[in-house]
């Protein structure tokens, strides 16, 4: 029997998440207070040590989200798919990162020794493009293995944060049929 969910316990979740992203845009992650998300989310201390030990838990639980959601997209893209296929799912992906570009954009700030969700990501990238290239491109062994995999979560990456930050949706379509052109299949699309 599956328990019901507290639409209260929803909300405020969604709420201290909020507004600890806001303040993220306004703040460094190291100026941050928990009095600081208390004032702006209008919620007294309890109700935040009830769902969090401190704002590193909270960063930390907003980072695994994106990284999950951001490990999900990847694990597609270097599924075997017909070029139009992962040309689609790479264009689904740009488009819901744009979705949520305030959120990664403010998780892209904080670095710290356990939270660095740029470099986590980029990790991803490399290790899947090195995995994609070793099974279907026999580059095994290959000194350039691990140049191609950087220059690719680069490539990803240097694209995705200017979309986030000087782009607009309309944007996204242009610039990876540009990249795709300008690149050839062998980086965009690892065969």
């Amino acid at each position: 029997m599956q328990s019901k969910v507290d639409l209260r316990i929803v909300k405020t979740r969604a709420n201290i998440k909020n507004t600890f992203i806001e303040l993220l845009s306004e703040k460094e992650f190291n100026e941050i207070t928990i009095q600081n998300i208390l004032d702006k989310a209008l919620i007294n201390r309890s109700t935040f040590y009830k769902y969090y030990s401190d704002k590193y838990e909270l960063a930390e639980q907003l980072v695994d989200e994106v990284l999950k959601n951001a490990a999900l997209f990847i694990n597609e893209r270097f599924n075997d798919k017909k070029e139009n296929d992962l040309f689609s799912t790479i264009y689904k992906a740009y488009v819901h990162l744009y979705d949520q570009r305030k959120t990664i954009l403010a998780l892209w700030k904080i670095r710290t020794n356990t939270l660095n969700l740029y470099d986590n990501i980029e990790d991803l990238l490399k290790k899947n493009f090195m995995q994609y290239l070793i099974l279907h491109n026999n580059f095994e062994g290959s000194s350039l293995l691990d140049y191609y995999s950087t220059l690719y979560s680069s490539l990803v990456l240097t694209t995705l944060k200017w979309i986030l930050t000087s782009g607009n949706e309309s944007d996204i379509k242009k610039i990876l049929e540009q990249v795709r052109a300008t690149l050839g299949s062998k980086v965009f699309l690892g065969n």
